[in-house]
C-alpha cells in the first residue's frame, strides 16, 4: 500500500479520516479489512508501536465521530457483573474507561434513535411507563382521564390493564428489534435487559 490515494478513494475517507496524515488513513483502510496490528505494522513498515499509535488515533477520532462500526462490530457493554456477588456496573460511573463510556454513550445513543422511531402511540406508552413511572393501572387512568387510547383499535373506555401490559411490551419488542439490527451476532443482550435500563434511567 504505497504512494498517494486516489481522488476518489479519499472522497470515500469519513470526514474525520480525511482530517488526519496518509499513514492514518492507511491504517483506516487495513482495519477496514480487519487487519490486526502486526500486520498493519508490517503492511505499512512500521514498529508495532507506531502502528499501535496510528491504529488507536483511527479508533479515537472514528469513536468520537459515533462511526466505530466500519472498522469493529458494535459491542454492548453489559450492565450486569459477572460476579453475582459484584453490584451492578453503574451506567454513568466515573471509573469507566474513556472507549466504554463512548461505547454506552453510543449504544444510548441508537437507543434514542430507536424510540424516536416508534409510531406516536408507542413512545408515549413508553415515556408514560419509564419517564414518568405509571404503572399499567396508572396509564390506563390516564387514558381514561383525557378520554383518549394509546391502543390502536381500542376505545379508552373499552381499555384493560392487559391491553396496557400487551402495548407496553409490542413497543418493547420493536425497540429490542431495531436494536438488534444494530448489534447482529450479539446475544449477550436480551429483553430483560432493555426493561432494566428503561426502569433505571428512565426516557
Amino acid at each position: 500500500m504505497e504512494g498517494p490515494f486516489s481522488k476518489s478513494v479519499i472522497e470515500r475517507f469519513p470526514s474525520v479520516i480525511k482530517a488526519l496524515d496518509e499513514t492514518c488513513q492507511q491504517t483506516f483502510i487495513c482495519l477496514r479489512l480487519r487487519k490486526n496490528e502486526t500486520e498493519i505494522a508490517k503492511q505499512l513498515n512500521l514498529p508495532v508501536v507506531d502502528a499501535r499509535e496510528k491504529i488507536e488515533t483511527v479508533r479515537n477520532e472514528l469513536i468520537r465521530a459515533g462511526q466505530l462500526d466500519l472498522i469493529e462490530d458494535p459491542r454492548f457493554v453489559s450492565i450486569h457483573a459477572d460476579d453475582p456477588d459484584t453490584p451492578d456496573m453503574p451506567l454513568a460511573a466515573e471509573g469507566l474507561g474513556i472507549d466504554n463510556k463512548l461505547i454506552v454513550r453510543e449504544f444510548f445513543s441508537h437507543l434514542k434513535d430507536a424510540v424516536k422511531r416508534l409510531p406516536r402511540h408507542q413512545a408515549n406508552i413508553l415515556r408514560l411507563r419509564y419517564k414518568h413511572q405509571l404503572s399499567a393501572k396508572d396509564i390506563l387512568g390516564f387514558c381514561r382521564h383525557i378520554g383518549s387510547s394509546l391502543v390502536p383499535g381500542k376505545d379508552f373506555s373499552e381499555l384493560k390493564e392487559q391491553d396496557i401490559f400487551y402495548a407496553l411490551n409490542a413497543a418493547l419488542k420493536d425497540v429490542f428489534k431495531q436494536l438488534k439490527s444494530r448489534y447482529k451476532g450479539d446475544d449477550s443482550f436480551g429483553m430483560e435487559n432493555l426493561k432494566y435500563i428503561f426502569e433505571e434511567i428512565g426516557m
